[in-house]
């Protein structure tokens, strides 16, 4: 695979280049920038696969670069300092990222994944709601999450997620229209994107939307009802957890 490199610190692109030609994953660094500005044509001109791109630079951030382009036939992997906001941003939007200073064990993950896809292309779509995202201060208040399935990314609406149920390095997503979705990403994943928006891990293999669970049921162990009908099981430490956050009236 053929990639580019650009960060505004000469010695992140040499590091960076260095650990990919350590790594032996077949990674060919065709050309490194320093100046975003100067790497434009090159984007515009050379056949890649892969652009690691730093996010934060001076003049030309990582946003404004992209949009400089008429169109994205590569993939973009982000290296990003550590902000618990910025990383958020990128779980929503299912973008790669790199934390800096990166770590070779990181890095072939990320490497891992990206060769384990189907659809190896930055979407639009993703990068508009990376940005969205990614300029929020603050803790989240965002509506749209990004789900990378077989056929790319689907974009759609948080509120609209009853549940997610493990399936081993896979996760099913459960919306209120009767629809499912499968993406790869395990549900732990899943919970650290979508914990800050009311979803509640009950049980290993489930994530809820506190929104739609209409009964909590004591007998039989103890199970959630929600609102699509399904019965989720709930560990009793996670069931006091709710009842203590949704509030209630206490028999005497």
């Amino acid at each position: 695979m053929k990639a580019i490199l650009i960060d505004d610190e000469k010695h992140a692109t040499e590091v960076l280049a260095m650990k990919l030609q350590k790594l032996r994953m077949g990674v060919d660094v065709i050309a490194q920038f320093n100046q975003p500005e100067a790497a434009l044509d090159a984007l515009r001109h050379n056949q890649f696969d892969l652009l690691f791109l730093d996010i934060e630079m001076p003049r030309l951030n990582g946003f404004d670069l992209l949009e400089r382009l008429d169109s994205l036939p590569f993939d973009v992997i982000f290296t990003t300092a550590y902000d618990q906001y910025a990383i958020r941003a990128f779980r929503f939007s299912a973008l790669s990222y790199l934390l800096k200073p990166v770590q070779e064990d990181e890095l072939r993950e990320v490497l891992i994944r990206w060769q384990q896809r189907t659809v190896r292309q930055v979407q639009q779509a993703q990068l508009s709601l990376l940005r969205e995202h990614y300029t929020h201060t603050g803790p989240p208040t965002k509506s749209r999450i990004a789900l990378p399935t077989q056929e790319g990314h689907e974009i759609i609406e948080i509120a609209d997620i009853v549940r997610c149920m493990a399936d081993a390095s896979y996760t099913h997503f459960f919306l209120n229209s009767g629809r499912k979705l499968l993406i790869c990403r395990t549900l732990k994943e899943v919970e650290q994107a979508l914990e800050p928006n009311g979803f509640v891990r009950t049980h290993h293999s489930h994530l809820i939307n506190s929104a739609y669970l209409t009964r909590i049921v004591r007998q039989e162990g103890g199970y959630l009802l929600m609102a699509d009908g399904a019965q989720v099981p709930v560990t009793k430490l996670k069931r006091d957890f709710l009842l203590e956050q949704i509030g209630g009236i206490e028999r005497s």
